[in-house]
């Protein structure tokens, strides 16, 4: 494992290469969503204030548990209670970041981006930043991605929540652009942040591996399957890099 260095990183996160297009996955389709509802007003007082942010945590939950179509309905209500909290006062910065959180888990990217660049009007919140660089990945745009996720890095820094996430979403932004060096670095980084997550472990050793350095890319491969035993690509990867690094 190379040892993290933050300047290092981020003098890699700011060396992008040019954007090179590829076809983003298609938008999952979406069931029918119901009305918004709130509990019923008591005589006399106010109507209950819907929250978008709960919505969305429900939505969470929702796709947790494996209910899409619910999830995608908590989502979808959490996008229109962010329009009409923005109809009513187009400054407020958190109805555009619950906003773009939502939409990214309906997939509908685009819009990500078209909310977040409002949102970044208003001011500049690490969030957006962020997200966006994650829509930027989905929808093949690798240069402004980078840019995006660098800029999250630069604000947050190592407290940001999101730091993780944002170096593994580098690492495969490289990993597109066959920047296996620069991949490394990126994945190196998220999975010491976050060690327990076995897919970036696996991406870390496709890059090794696509660098030659076989027997980082077969300790990589075991630490992912120490994490989840069954993963069919990192058993065969596994099995890959033993042969090479086995006399």
């Amino acid at each position: 494992m190379r040892r993290y260095h933050p300047a290092l990183a981020l003098v890699i996160a700011a060396s992008i290469p040019a954007a090179i297009a590829q076809t983003a996955p298609q938008p999952s389709s979406q069931a029918a969503v119901p009305a918004l509802e709130a509990a019923p007003a008591v005589q006399g007082s106010a109507q209950p204030k819907l929250d978008a942010l709960l919505m969305y945590r429900q939505g969470r939950d929702l796709e947790t548990s494996g209910d899409q179509a619910g999830a995608a309905a908590r989502y979808t209500q959490a996008v229109s209670v962010c329009d009409q909290e923005l109809a009513a006062d187009p400054k407020r910065l958190e109805a555009y970041v619950v906003k773009c959180w939502s939409l990214f888990r309906l997939d509908k990217h685009d819009e990500v981006i078209v909310t977040g660049q409002a949102g970044l009007k208003v001011a500049f919140d690490g969030r957006l930043s962020e997200v966006m660089g994650e829509s930027y990945y989905f929808l093949g745009e690798m240069d402004n991605c980078l840019k995006s996720l660098q800029k999250y890095i630069e604000v947050s820094g190592d407290s940001g929540d999101r730091g993780p996430t944002a170096f593994f979403f580098m690492g495969e932004a490289y990993l597109r652009l066959k920047k296996y060096s620069h991949a490394d670095i990126a994945y190196s980084t998220a999975v010491l942040k976050e060690p327990s997550m076995p897919r970036w472990w696996f991406r870390l050793g496709n890059a090794c591996e696509a660098n030659g350095d076989w027997k980082r890319a077969l300790d990589a491969y075991g630490k992912a399957l120490a994490l989840s035993p069954a993963y069919p690509e990192a058993i065969a990867a596994q099995a890959r890099a033993k042969a090479k690094v086995t006399p």
